[in-house]
């Protein structure tokens, strides 16, 4: 540990809680009941380990019945049962890096409150605090022990985005908090149930806080009895095959993503990946963007994640927590590593360290604003979705379980009161319809949704309008939204709606990343990434005119109006009256390999199907389609070939200045050439290991080189790089930020695509080690 955090004190006060090497004997007193039988046999593992799985859909299944919340329909939670000492055995399929903090939470609460107040059977606990478990105030996490035999058996857990806890904006997203006194309220942990009865005072207080207490207490119940019903589920599961029984199938499940996890993990050569991104707007009005970095540094069967090259934390809901972090890690880890473990993701967390700076943007620490920044979550898990894809890239194997990220998440949020004066406030959460990324196969599902939450679904639009006072005027999927490449990115959503009903109606919105200003997702191994998104307000319109005479428009151009209004990546408060209308616009998903290896009769097919226009086909794909949308193989050669001599002409990236510096050579071993990236492999040439273009034989560099110095580098403008791409100019101020495309030297195949500030030098994205240096 380096001396800038040898004085770090992660307790979950100024920074986030993390269990010390003393935690196990702050709770030696707690009886733990952690008898297992070895002699387990694979039929009963298999049926427990599906049974778990059951209990945890179930479990997201009673959160949804009892509430009466949008967001809880639209599955906006997460559930996991934890072991007695708070290992996660196994995650639910919902939002995954929402629960991700249980264990810190349900250590907190054995640590602290073991002896006094003590934790029996039927209590649950609840809290919000991010600095402990929490990844923001709104997704409140509950806990809730399960005693078996008098003794603690197990955990089980939920956290969920509850309607509205108060803080200076509806629905918990305030963007102009300078701190986290401005956000909604902050609960450290805290018993609400108590030997099976719920603590009126403090449901009370509870309530108290939020501008629509009724709904908040449906949540609070569901949460409980979702809490309740798991953990019912699980006695009853001991008392079907025994207690030893079920605990020794809770360890295997632990122990078999352990497992797996290393296995993995030591197929894949040791080195370091890194990825950059951007976010936005500190606060309102603000036209800067800041730096954060992840880098993951893979030896042995082991991965340690370290935030160097971020920026310091800023004034304003911006930077996100360590458990917040931890969540973004774990949830790229299950969906791109151990997909086939069912989520059981505690185990892989054991082969996970982390080596972080507190105060910077990716580990904020108290009182930063954190509850509007939640978005740069998803921004953080598809940054180390996209180490992962190109750590695995090499694996014949492993690369088949790759997905190129998501988009980063926007999202509108309405408030207001409806004809009957009642209160509204929340997320319109239609961007869960966004594309999903490529795979290193086959394309991107077209307004699948996240990868990082495989059950979310669109509500039908009749739900949503029972919520809310407004009607929506369009659905569609949108032409170009996805990412090219040689396996395109899903496309995206755009969505539109105008008040009904409605006594006021106010639109804010709030996003991660750049994805308002740059660039909705990233591509992978020389895809490209999907356009930004949007929310257009058009106000004084020819709305009621038109429905006047029976016309319905279609797009957001169809709509004439006195006044247009871009949102903001954080905006304040924009009224909406009769008549106005508002489009929102989430993107697809990025692509992965270069565009110009796409096959020309896929790319005249998603022509022909109003997935990519004619004009992204022949500028970014190199396809000419001609008026029948057939391909015109002639004037595609030529197109193609155009393309790669202009990349040919590109400056060696060397020019851009160094980035992770120089590298000894590296000796040869004798081995067999061995891929590490889409198009390069690693083999020896004479006397050194070299990495080398897979594609036509051109060496790059040595082995442990920045192969980045070693390509060709062309940079672009985003307006000219993407198709529907914002101007960046209309939200930053003085920061030229552009598409850096690096290609091989030899063949021109495209290798790898960035987003970064043109003054800044290449992103050293892998470096590996040299062989024997663990």
């Amino acid at each position: 540990m380096s001396d800038e955090r040898a004085e770090v004190v992660w307790d979950g006060t100024a920074n986030s809680y993390r269990p010390g090497p003393g935690w196990r004997d702050a709770i030696a007193a707690i009886d733990l009941h952690a008898d297992a039988d070895e002699t387990l046999d694979p039929v009963t593992y298999e049926v427990i380990r599906h049974r778990l799985w059951t209990i945890n859909t179930a479990h997201g299944e009673t959160v949804t019945r009892v509430s009466g919340s949008p967001v809880f329909a639209s599955l906006d939670f997460n559930m996991c049962i934890l072991t007695e000492d708070a290992e996660i055995v196994m995650n639910a399929p919902f939002i995954q890096y929402l629960n991700i903090g249980a264990p810190y939470t349900v250590k907190f609460i054995m640590e602290h409150f073991g002896d006094r107040p003590g934790i029996e059977e039927g209590d649950v606990f609840f809290g919000n605090d991010p600095w402990v478990g929490a990844v923001h105030q709104m997704d409140v996490l509950f806990a809730a022990p399960v005693f078996v035999d008098g003794r603690l058996f197990a955990w089980v857990s939920n956290a969920g985005h509850q309607y509205d806890l108060g803080g200076v904006v509806p629905g918990g997203w305030p963007q102009n908090a300078v701190d986290v006194y401005h956000d909604p309220v902050l609960l450290s942990p805290m018993k609400i149930v108590e030997r099976h009865e719920l603590r009126p005072d403090l449901e009370r207080m509870y309530l108290r806080q939020s501008r629509m207490p009724e709904l908040l207490a449906l949540d609070l119940r569901a949460q409980i009895a979702g809490c309740q019903a798991a953990g019912a589920a699980i006695v009853a599961m001991c008392d079907q095959f025994g207690a030893p029984t079920v605990k020794a199938a809770m360890r295997r499940v632990v122990q078999s993503a352990r497992t797996a996890f290393a296995a993995k993990l030591r197929r894949i050569p040791d080195g370091t990946w890194s990825d950059v991104r951007y976010l936005d707007e500190a606060l309102p009005g603000d036209r800067h963007t800041y730096r954060v970095a992840i880098n993951v540094h893979k030896a042995g069967d082991r991965i340690t994640i370290d935030n160097r090259g971020s920026d310091p934390q800023q004034e304003g809901p911006l930077g996100i927590t360590f458990q917040a972090l931890a969540g973004s890690v774990l949830s790229a880890v299950a969906i791109s590593m151990l997909p086939e473990q069912l989520f059981a993701v505690g185990g892989a967390e054991t082969n996970i360290d982390y080596d972080v700076v507190p105060g910077l943007l990716n580990t904020v620490t108290y009182p930063a604003a954190v509850s509007a920044a939640i978005c740069n979550v998803v921004t953080h898990l598809n940054l180390m979705q996209t180490c992962i894809g190109r750590m695995v890239a090499g694996d014949d194997e492993l690369r088949r379980d790759i997905v190129a990220p998501g988009p980063d998440y926007p999202v509108p949020v309405v408030s207001g009161t409806d004809d009957r004066g009642q209160f509204f406030g929340s997320a319109i959460l239609d961007h869960f319809a966004m594309g999903g990324g490529a795979r290193s196969s086959q394309d991107g599902v077209d307004t699948g949704g996240p990868s990082w939450s495989p059950l979310t679904f669109l509500m039908n639009v009749e739900a949503v309008e029972q919520w809310f006072p407004f009607v929506y005027l369009w659905r569609r999927e949108l032409e170009d939204s996805g990412g090219a490449g040689r396996w395109r990115g899903g496309v995206g959503l755009a969505y539109a709606w105008t008040p009904y009903r409605a006594r006021s109606l106010d639109v804010y919105s709030f996003s991660g990343g750049m994805s308002m200003s740059g660039f909705g997702a990233q591509g992978l191994l020389g895809g490209l990434p999907s356009p930004p998104a949007r929310t257009t307000v058009k106000r004084a319109t020819d709305l009621l005119e038109a429905f006047a005479q029976g016309r319905v428009p279609g797009s957001i151009d169809d709509v004439a109006a006195g006044e247009v209004l871009m949102l903001r990546g954080k905006s304040n408060a924009v009224a909406l009256g009769p008549g106005d209308v508002a489009e929102s616009v989430i993107s697809g998903g990025g692509g992965y390999g270069d565009p110009l290896e796409r096959e020309a009769a896929r790319v005249a097919l998603d022509v022909r199907e109003w997935r990519v226009s004619a004009a992204a086909a022949r500028g970014v794909y190199g396809v000419v389609v001609d008026a029948a949308g057939e391909v015109d193989g002639a004037a595609t050669q030529r197109e193609r070939a155009g393309i790669r001599a202009r990349r040919s002409a590109w400056a060696p990236g060397i020019a851009l200045g160094r980035d992770g510096g120089p590298s000894d050579p590296v000796a040869a071993t004798g081995e067999p050439p061995r891929r590490v990236h889409e198009a390069i492999v690693a083999r020896d040439e004479g006397a050194e290991r070299v990495l080398a273009c897979e594609r036509c034989g051109t060496v790059l560099c040595g082995y442990a080189g920045n192969v980045k110095h070693h390509l060709l580098a062309g940079a672009a403008a985003l307006v000219d790089a993407l198709p529907r791409a914002n101007d960046p100019a209309d939200y930053l101020d003085g920061e030229d930020v552009v598409l850096r495309s690096y290609c091989c030297p030899g063949c021109a195949v495209l290798m790898s695509v960035e987003v970064v500030r043109r003054a800044e030098p290449a992103v050293c994205e892998m470096r590996l080690a040299p062989p024997g240096d663990r």
